[in-house]
């Protein structure tokens, strides 16, 4: 009953009257598809899993965002993958909520806030790293809530990591922790916007590098024009594309078969529309190369 539920539904948002209304009542653009909702929701799926419970590693909290949660569950599972392999006991964090991110964009402080509040509460009495796949996620907790001046924002955003950088930062002290397959390959990166003001995107950069046989290279991209819903919304649908001119440029430059790696669910929605090549997540890039 649920898959036909989902079946129709994929079916609505697909169709041309559909989109019509979407853009008549919320201002989105008829050009634009729309996220389809997976078949299996991430924290199903990872409820049926037999989680490896021996991790010599310890204990990570995996945060499941709503992208990864309700429309991409293959990259939580890849995450999943990845992370027990190199010895982690990978845990979701129950009870969580939106991490605030498209109030806060809107100017909703109030509504953050108790996400924010909410969020920041459940972790408090934890200490385990907390490993984030959207990198719009993982600013709100190392950045916007420290902004927003919520208890405990500045000690657990110190733990909070987006996956790329922990598993570098793991395979810089112990380089044999993964071990990978030596397919030949392509792989460029485009780097997400909050990843590139609060991380050090180099680091992606070489944690791909270190899959054997594979030519990797970030490419010099600026923003891909989506910046969340900004790029659905018919209003702002032109002004996107241009936005995105640069990136899907270089992109369609590539060599066949290459492997276009994008972090942020808007940048991958981006790319996907304007050109058609393969774009993943770096956890499905690693979790498709374990050894």
């Amino acid at each position: 009953m649920r898959f036909d539920a989902i079946v129709i539904g994929h079916f609505f948002l697909r169709s041309g009257s559909a989109r019509r209304i979407f853009e008549n009542i919320f201002g989105l653009a008829t050009e634009r598809s729309l996220p389809e909702f997976a078949t299996e929701r991430f924290d199903r799926w990872f409820k049926r899993h037999e989680p490896n419970t021996t991790g010599h590693r310890g204990r990570v909290i995996l945060w499941d965002d709503t992208f990864t949660r309700y429309h991409e569950p293959e990259i939580g599972i890849a995450a999943v993958k990845v992370l027990e392999a190199a010895g982690f006991i990978v845990t979701l964090q129950q009870q969580r909520k939106c991490c605030g991110r498209p109030a806060f964009s809107t100017g909703n402080i109030d509504e953050a806030k108790k996400f924010g509040q909410h969020n920041l509460a459940l972790l408090a009495n934890d200490d385990a790293p907390v490993i984030f796949l959207e990198p719009s996620c993982y600013s709100m907790f190392a950045e916007d809530y420290r902004e927003l001046k919520l208890p405990g924002a500045e000690e657990i955003g110190a733990r909070c990591f987006l996956f790329e950088e922990f598993a570098e930062n793991l395979l810089q002290r112990e380089p044999h922790a993964l071990r990978f397959d030596s397919e030949p390959g392509r792989i460029v990166i485009h780097a997400h916007c909050h990843a590139k003001a609060l991380t050090d995107t180099s680091l992606a950069l070489q944690l791909a590098a270190r899959l054997p046989n594979r030519n990797v290279m970030m490419l010099d991209t600026g923003c891909c024009g989506m910046a969340g819903a900004f790029g659905m919304t018919a209003s702002k649908y032109e002004l996107s594309l241009k936005i995105a001119e640069p990136l899907v440029q270089q992109i369609k430059n590539q060599p066949f078969g290459t492997i276009v790696v994008a972090s942020g669910t808007s940048c991958r929605h981006q790319i996907r529309h304007l050109a058609t090549v393969r774009t993943q997540h770096m956890a499905g890039v690693l979790a498709d190369a374990l050894a």
